[in-house]
């Protein structure tokens, strides 16, 4: 059994005998341009937005965040409301009375 120390360092270090490769790839040494830029069919100040979505992530989890907000608001002043009503008392929100 292999000590922690050599199988940590196994991870780290480069492997040794039959089965390291011999021979490293060349590195390219040839200078290759890049590919030509085509023309754009739309004036630069026209932002295309075919393949972007209609409306923006952030926007649609602020509105989901906001109506759960609103229904969560909206039962417990029901259950006030229902509260208030058993001990006889009229509730009117805060909304309605301005």
């Amino acid at each position: 059994m292999r000590s922690l120390l050599a199988a940590i360092l196994s991870l780290f270090l480069p492997p040794r005998g039959a089965h390291r490769a011999l021979e490293r790839p060349p590195i390219p040494t040839v200078y290759a341009p890049a590919p030509a830029r085509r023309a754009r069919p739309y004036p630069p100040d026209v932002i295309p937005a075919d393949g972007l979505p209609l409306v923006r992530p952030y926007l649609a989890v602020w509105e989901r965040e906001r109506d759960e907000r609103d229904r969560r608001r909206l039962q417990r002043e029901r259950r006030r409301a229902a509260v208030l009503a058993t001990l006889g008392q009229d509730y009117v929100p805060s909304e309605a009375a301005a």
